[in-house]
């Protein structure tokens, strides 16, 4: 006997578009210049969780101290998976508390404010899922040398910075607890609690550098008629985004098909290569 069991339930579907192309700038004896793009736009909808009777399913869980039971994403029929669920955030007021939209079914709902807000006050926040991707790459021939670039970017789509929540607040200075430096530019009281809210959901949007590498073919007459290739690649090398944290990429699984959450992850790390290749 076990208390919980596994079960293929609902319905998910999912809709797309991909389209590439390349396209030749430049062409010379000896000298080339060649593009190629690749642009992709997907969707997915939930539409049954299976049990007429079941509304939703939690998910995307909240980690760090005072967080248990709180969830940050909901997989609901209507919804793509990955969305952003919970209280939105409108601003800090004079005491130092944090200020949440409330609808009138909240019993400290004042003006459409609260700072105490309920399972009634919270709604989309937010989608983890790309609007679009795309993704650029180049090739160049010079003579003996050639070099390639990729970039690629991601329009859209959020982030929870799970990270931010937990070592932003002023009260870890309290507890002797490690805390990131913005937590001194917030206006929270120093007693204010972290709390899930719109406030740490992030816009996802960047562009990345992916991979840039540049070769040299030595002569033959050199290499005694043996094919040598030189070359230096580079990866990761450079990212725009407005995201604060680390790289707005790196996701854990916190719950079923979580995604977009970010918590204590150490980013892709830059990488060089130097390397030959003979061909005897």
């Amino acid at each position: 006997v076990v208390s919980t069991r596994i079960e293929n339930i609902g319905s998910l579907r999912n809709r797309g578009v991909e389209a590439y192309g390349d396209i030749s700038l430049y062409k010379a004896p000896k000298r080339t210049l060649t593009m190629g793009l690749v642009f992709t736009k997907e969707k997915n909808e939930v539409t049954s969780l299976g049990d007429t009777s079941r509304k939703f399913i939690n998910t995307g869980f909240v980690s760090g101290q005072g967080q248990s039971n709180q969830y940050s994403q909901r997989i609901m029929v209507g919804q793509p998976i990955g969305t952003f669920f919970g209280p939105q955030f409108l601003h800090v007021n004079s005491a130092g508390q944090q200020v949440f939209a409330c609808t009138s079914k909240s019993a400290d709902c004042t003006n459409g404010e609260t700072t105490n807000p309920s399972d009634d006050d919270k709604r989309v926040i937010g989608n983890a899922n790309p609007t679009f991707t795309l993704g650029v790459r180049n090739n160049a021939t010079w003579y003996n040398f050639d070099a390639s670039w990729l970039w690629r970017a991601e329009v859209g789509g959020d982030v929870f910075n799970n990270t931010a929540l937990v070592y932003a607040s002023k009260g870890d200075a309290k507890q002797g607890r490690n805390f990131l430096r913005s937590a001194l530019d917030q206006p929270d009281a120093i007693n204010e609690p972290s709390k899930f809210s719109s406030r740490w959901v992030e816009s996802r949007t960047f562009t990345r550098l992916q991979n840039v590498t540049v070769g040299y073919q030595v002569p033959t007459s050199v290499t005694r008629g043996r094919a040598t290739r030189l070359y230096l690649s580079g990866d990761n090398l450079v990212l725009f985004t407005n995201y604060s944290g680390y790289d707005p990429e790196v996701f854990v699984s916190s719950g079923l098909a979580s995604r977009g959450i970010d918590y204590l992850v150490y980013p892709p790390a830059r990488r060089y290569t130097l390397g030959a290749r003979v061909q005897f």
